[in-house]
């Protein structure tokens, strides 16, 4: 996975995920207030037909922009930036076209106010630079075409003028989605330096935790089956070979116990608390079942593990969800450790799965390839991370 850019949505997805509805009244309020303008300058339009090809041209951008955005979908690329903002322009010069020498007035035109509306639209999905360089871009088209329909405008001001009427929305709208876009991420690198400064002086404190964890837990063991032998075997005053064998076999025991500590992951704990949460004891409730020869989930970086975990409590919490028939495996292959994650889910249609949604962004955002299957039987998440 590349190094993530400077963009809401992947620094901060759960935030860009919030402001979501922002696309959803860009994609309904773009087309009516493009049919309305069109609508209301009926009178200067000498080619109908061009202007409901314009119309249609922005009702086309807004789906675009809603399913593009959509955070089963993340992240967002400029490649998707491109696209909606070729698709405005060229409902921008359509719409230009279609009232030829009969636009009197430039304050008609919609086409430049659609334009940066909907790269405003786009300031949690893109970096500020882009975000200003599409606006920027886009400006000198539609100042192009305002000073090629200079002679047209019946107001007697200079052609230059025009140019910056038709400019202004375009600029100031994508300007201030770019202002937007670099304060919103250069506060969360700032919480994000702090919040690193937090972690690294609490890395002693939490050393401490974990040993004295360590050592309550062989104490723990040596209580429960050490002591009560070796009492025994005070009382009685006598070894014999059932004695041996049974000493061997609580050797063993411990030796074992205390080896699968040791190689025990983060993930085989997670899995164990989150079993525990929903059966009522992490011991006696079911688990699901990890393969993990290779000890990889030990590379994943503290971001793959927050994204990976937070998923797997949200799946355990899912009434549907069936433990004992779930499955997380991770192999090596070609450099990369490869995940496939398998959450049974019998049962489960696409408004209970919703609940996952802000989940499963911020594991597509973490996880650029993940990729997402589902059934009537069980959830499939197959995805990679680097070898670290």
């Amino acid at each position: 996975m590349s190094a993530r850019e400077r963009t809401l949505q992947q620094r901060d997805p759960l935030a860009a995920l919030v402001g979501r509805p922002i696309s959803y009244f860009a994609g309904f309020g773009l087309p009516v207030y493009a049919l309305l303008n069109t609508w209301s300058n009926r009178g200067s339009i000498m080619h109908p037909a061009l202007a409901a090809v314009a119309v249609l041209l922005v009702v086309f951008a807004s789906v675009l922009l809603v399913w593009l955005s959509s955070p089963l979908r993340a992240p967002f690329t400029s490649r998707s930036l491109v696209a909606l903002v070729v698709v405005a322009l060229i409902a921008f010069m359509v719409s230009s076209i279609s009232m030829g020498e009969s636009d009197a007035a430039i304050r008609d035109d919609w086409g430049g106010p659609v334009v940066g509306l909907l790269i405003l639209a786009l300031a949690p999905y893109r970096p500020a630079k882009e975000l200003a360089v599409a606006g920027g871009l886009g400006a000198v088209l539609v100042g192009v075409v305002a000073l090629v329909q200079a002679e047209n405008f019946v107001a007697p001001y200079p052609p230059i003028m025009f140019v910056v009427i038709a400019t202004t929305p375009v600029l100031a709208l994508s300007f201030a989605a770019a202002s937007f876009a670099h304060v919103l991420v250069r506060g969360l690198d700032r919480w994000n330096a702090r919040a690193r400064l937090a972690v690294i002086e609490l890395a002693d404190e939490r050393g401490r935790f974990i040993a004295r964890s360590v050592q309550q837990d062989s104490v723990t063991i040596l209580n429960q089956q050490v002591v009560p032998f070796l009492s025994e075997l005070r009382d009685r005053d006598e070894v014999t070979e059932e004695t041996r064998t049974r000493a061997r076999g609580i050797a063993d025991a411990v030796r074992a116990s205390m080896v699968a500590d040791v190689d025990r992951s983060w993930l085989d704990d997670l899995l164990v608390d989150a079993a525990g949460a929903a059966g009522g004891g992490p011991r006696s409730a079911a688990r699901v079942s990890l393969s993990d020869p290779a000890g990889l989930a030990q590379k994943m970086t503290t971001d793959e593990r927050t994204a990976l975990r937070a998923l797997i409590v949200a799946v355990h919490g899912h009434p549907l969800f069936d433990a004992e028939s779930s499955t997380i495996a991770i192999v090596r292959q070609a450099g990369r450790c490869d995940v496939v994650v398998r959450a049974a889910l019998p049962g489960g249609d696409h408004a209970e799965l919703s609940r996952l949604a802000p989940f499963l962004a911020v594991a597509r955002v973490v996880f650029a390839d993940l990729h997402v299957e589902h059934d009537s039987s069980a959830l499939t998440l197959r995805f990679s991370y680097e070898q670290r």
